[in-house]
C-alpha cells in the first residue's frame, strides 16, 4: 500500500529521511484517519494490513462489511475498497458465501512465493551494486543496530517489522521503481509468515547474525557474497514458515 520510491540523486537525503514503518495498536485509527496525504480506504487497509502483521487478525478470520464500517464510522463503499487493495496484495482472499478473510497459504503456495522472491532479491542486490554509495552504508547499518536492540530484549514483533524494513531499504535502493512494486506486492503475505515464525530467540538470533553478515558483505562491496547470503537468509526463512504451517 505504500508507494514506490524513484531512487534521485539525492540519495542520502533518501536514506536518512527512511523511516521504519510505525505499527499502531489496533484500535486507535485516529492517527490513520488523519492521515490527509492518503485516501480513506488505503489508510483503511493499511490499519487492517497492520492489524494483521501484529497477529490481531489470524488467518481464516472473516473481515464483515458491516462491523468495519461501524469500526471506521464510514459507509460500506471505502470499506469494500479497502478489501480489494487488501486483496490485490494477498493478504485477503474473498470466498463465495462467506465474503473476505484473512487469506492462509499452504506449503505449495509459500514455496511459490519465496521462488519469486529469491530471483527479485538477486535483481536488487545486481541493481545495487551498479550504484553502490557510501551513503547507503549508515542506512543499512542503522537498521542492523535496531535488530541488535529488539533481540537484546527480545522482541520479536519489533525484530520482524526491521527485517522487513531492511528488505524494503534493498529494494528501494536498487533504483528500480517496477522492482520495488513487485516487492510490496510479494513482501505483503511473506510479513505474517515471518513474524509467526520468529516467535523463538535462537530464531531471531540466527536470523541476526545473518542479516549481519549480509549487511558486512554489501559495505564492503562483495556483492557477490553478499547476493549468497541473502539467498541463503531468504531460504531460512521459507523453511521456517513451511515449518509452521506443518505444526
Amino acid at each position: 500500500m505504500q508507494n514506490a520510491m524513484i531512487i534521485s540523486r539525492e540519495d542520502e537525503r533518501l536514506c536518512q529521511g527512511m523511516s521504519h514503518y510505525t505499527y499502531l495498536p489496533v484500535g486507535n485509527f485516529s492517527a490513520f484517519r488523519d492521515d490527509l496525504h492518503k485516501s480513506l480506504p488505503t489508510r483503511i487497509a493499511e490499519f487492517i494490513a497492520d492489524g494483521v502483521f501484529q497477529g490481531h487478525y489470524k488467518p481464516g478470520d472473516r473481515l464483515k462489511e458491516e462491523e468495519l464500517s461501524k469500526t471506521f464510522q464510514t459507509s460500506r463503499a471505502p470499506i469494500r475498497e479497502a478489501l480489494y487493495l487488501l486483496q490485490i496484495n494477498g493478504l485477503v482472499e474473498r470466498l463465495p458465501r462467506r465474503g473476505c478473510i484473512i487469506r492462509s497459504y499452504n506449503k505449495q503456495e509459500i514455496e511459490d512465493l519465496y521462488e519469486v522472491r529469491l530471483g527479485l532479491e538477486a535483481i536488487a542486490v545486481d541493481r545495487l551494486s551498479n550504484h553502490w554509495k557510501p551513503t547507503f552504508n549508515d542506512a543499512f547499518k542503522g537498521i542492523l543496530s535496531d535488530m541488535e536492540q529488539a533481540i537484546n530484549v527480545p522482541d520479536a514483533l519489533a525484530y520482524a517489522h526491521l527485517n522487513n524494513d531492511f528488505h524494503d531499504l534493498l529494494y528501494k535502493l536498487s533504483g528500480n521503481e517496477v522492482l520495488y512494486k513487485l516487492y510490496q506486492q510479494l513482501g505483503h503475505p511473506i510479513v505474517p509468515l515471518l513474524q509467526a515464525s520468529m516467535q523463538q530467540v535462537d530464531s531471531l538470533h540466527k536470523s541476526y547474525m545473518e542479516h549481519k553478515d549480509i549487511i558486512e558483505a554489501l559495505c564492503s562491496e562483495d556483492f557477490m557474497r553478499a547476493k549468497e547470503l541473502l539467498l541463503q537468509n531468504m531460504q531460512h526463512g521459507m523453511q521456517r514458515a513451511i515449518a509452521l504451517i506443518s505444526i
